[in-house]
């Protein structure tokens, strides 16, 4: 044991004279990324006879063809402001948001090769115009902040205070991200703007999708450009100290509400990642995901992803065991759409109850040949983990710089609580934590994206 200490003081010395040379050189070293400097992803095509295909290499599988619902043409039209974009930046990262759904547009981060900037790629899947995110058929909810409840309730239906409402359905039975019409195709107001934030709030009337209580609902999204991270690491055989020295940048994302009256709130942030960025024509079957944290998951009927009813299950000894890091597709080839339990107090906490814990890391996602590596950081109980399972090249509506988002080429960590919790909570109890919002409460989600290069 002496001898750990020794070598964790020998550590703590070395970090401290790390810091003070790195402090010398980091006027030399860091350097603002301008986009006009930044080559764009390159998309390679292969002439096969007179067709012409993309190349991919997506995981081969069944494709599955959404079941979602087009809003009615007699729904309010919320598209007419355009995407109203508005761009927030730090060092080494830029995210473009639109007013539309308060919608993550474009988010740019760096690639390096030693201290060098290697690219400054679009990492997030998305569309070109605001009519495709509102009109496009399958419903991907690229970017956008999904409610008034996230992920599904089955049948529509619910229970506040012994009253039984029913919501829009568009996914088959159920309501999927809020109904027909959710907040991810509603305008939203800019409240504040800064050149590393923006606050964006919109006001949920009583009813809306069938959802009691009008709802006021904020969001406020922030950077914070490349800093430096050092970790003491010792090595479990050798017991050897090392110093490791990484940077990141961070998104971080803070969702507020209040409610006039007793309602359900569990939103998500559904931005699709592809850490090779969004036009690389690549899939994600390179990257490494591990989610040490994630001790259960929420087992669901393989056709309605709607919950079993018996509340959640361990990992151990299924493909939902990815507490270790494992390749996308290597337990499960078809991909994921589950919903995991992230380990601590705020495990079981409802949607409304404060003051929550410090953020845990949900989970990891690494692409060793992009340089790039994700770290996704919640209060909230879970993360609902997607693969991207009903992409098609074939959706339809303008792509971001033409590109073709072949089926598992994107992935979302989706913070939040359980699917059904509305329902299921009143089944099973505090085990599956409720998204009962009542009037002088406060629901409260922040999660972070942190981005390292690898």
């Amino acid at each position: 044991m002496p001898n750990k200490l020794a070598l964790l003081a020998l550590g703590a010395g070395a970090l401290a004279l790390a810091r003070i040379k790195d402090r010398a050189k980091s006027g030399a070293r860091e350097a603002n990324v301008d986009d006009d400097d930044m080559t764009a992803p390159k998309v390679t095509l292969v002439e096969s006879g007179s067709t012409t295909k993309r190349v991919k290499n997506t995981p081969q599988s069944i494709p599955a063809v959404s079941p979602l619902k087009a809003r009615d043409a007699s729904a309010t039209n919320h598209t007419s402001a355009g995407l109203d974009a508005h761009e927030i930046t730090a060092d080494g990262i830029a995210v473009t948001i639109s007013t539309f759904g308060a919608t993550i547009v474009k988010l740019k981060t760096r690639s390096v090769d030693g201290n060098a900037v290697k690219n400054f790629d679009d990492i997030v899947l998305g569309y070109d115009d605001c009519e495709s995110y509102d009109d496009t058929e399958g419903r991907p909810y690229f970017g956008a902040v999904c409610g008034r409840v996230a992920n599904r309730i089955a049948k529509g239906e619910f229970k506040v205070r012994n009253k039984m409402y029913t919501c829009a359905k568009n996914n088959g039975e159920n309501t999927l991200h809020g109904g027909v019409s959710g907040w991810d195709r509603k305008r939203w107001t800019v409240e504040d703007k800064t050149r590393s934030s923006i606050t964006l709030s919109y006001v949920s009337p009583d009813m809306e999708e069938g959802f009691p209580g009008t709802v006021k609902m904020y969001v406020v999204y922030s950077v914070i450009g490349y800093r430096e991270r050092v970790n003491l690491v010792v090595d479990e055989k050798t017991q050897l100290v090392r110093i490791e020295v990484s940077k990141y940048a961070e998104l971080t994302t803070k969702m507020t509400a209040t409610t006039d009256s007793s309602t359900p709130i569990s939103t998500v942030q559904h931005t699709y990642f592809n850490l090779h960025g969004h036009s690389s024509m690549q899939d994600c079957g390179a990257h490494v995901v591990e989610m040490p944290n994630c001790h259960a998951y929420v087992p669901v009927d393989e056709n309605t992803l709607i919950p079993t009813g018996e509340g959640v299950r361990k990992v151990d000894g299924t493909p939902f065991d990815l507490r270790k890091p494992t390749a996308m597709f290597e337990k499960s080839p078809e991909g994921y759409d589950h919903s995991f339990v992230i380990a601590g107090a705020d495990a079981t906490r409802p949607a409304s109850e404060l003051p929550r814990e410090a953020p845990r890391l949900a989970a990891r996602v690494t692409c060793a040949d992009a340089g790039r590596a994700l770290e996704v950081y919640t209060d909230a109980p879970g993360v609902h983990f997607y693969t991207g399972n009903f992409l098609s090249e074939d959706m339809v509506g303008n792509t971001k710089d033409g590109a073709a988002y072949a089926r598992q080429s994107g992935f979302c960590l989706e913070t939040g609580w359980f699917p059904d919790a509305v329902n299921q909570n009143t089944k099973l109890g505090a085990s599956y934590p409720g998204v009962i919002v009542n009037r002088g409460d406060t629901y409260s989600h922040t999660l972070t994206y942190r981005f390292l290069n690898v």
